[in-house]
């Protein structure tokens, strides 16, 4: 018989049980942390290509607003299209920043979701 099932009594197949229940806990807490672990070790190599790129797409824009400093030059001056590019780069950064508060400060309720 398995584990001597006859020879225990109420009170030791309730021990075994509660032991049971424990070891399969253990081992789902133990599954949990190693596909935690895994996708940790996964995500690392995609975050830093993720870094690699925003860097890329930053210096692109840094390249695009130099390059329309240099053409608004010799129409308003350099220290006029400074500051034109300046203007609309901040404009379209605040424009971006009230959006993305907007976002943060809806209520967690409300869906964008329309009804069919």
């Amino acid at each position: 018989m398995a584990r001597g099932v006859s020879a225990l009594g109420l009170p030791a197949l309730l021990k075994q049980l509660i032991d049971d229940a424990r070891n399969v806990v253990r081992a789902e807490v133990h599954l949990v942390k190693a596909r935690g672990f895994d996708l940790v070790r996964r995500s690392r190599s995609a975050i830093v290509l993720l870094v690699v790129a925003l860097l890329a797409v930053q210096g692109a824009v840094v390249a695009l607003m130099v390059g329309l400093v240099i053409q608004l030059a010799p129409l308003v001056g350099g220290a006029g299209a400074g500051v034109i590019v300046m203007a609309v780069v901040l404009l379209i950064a605040g424009l971006l920043a009230w959006a993305a508060l907007r976002i943060f400060t809806r209520p967690a309720n409300s869906t964008t979701e329309t009804s069919a």
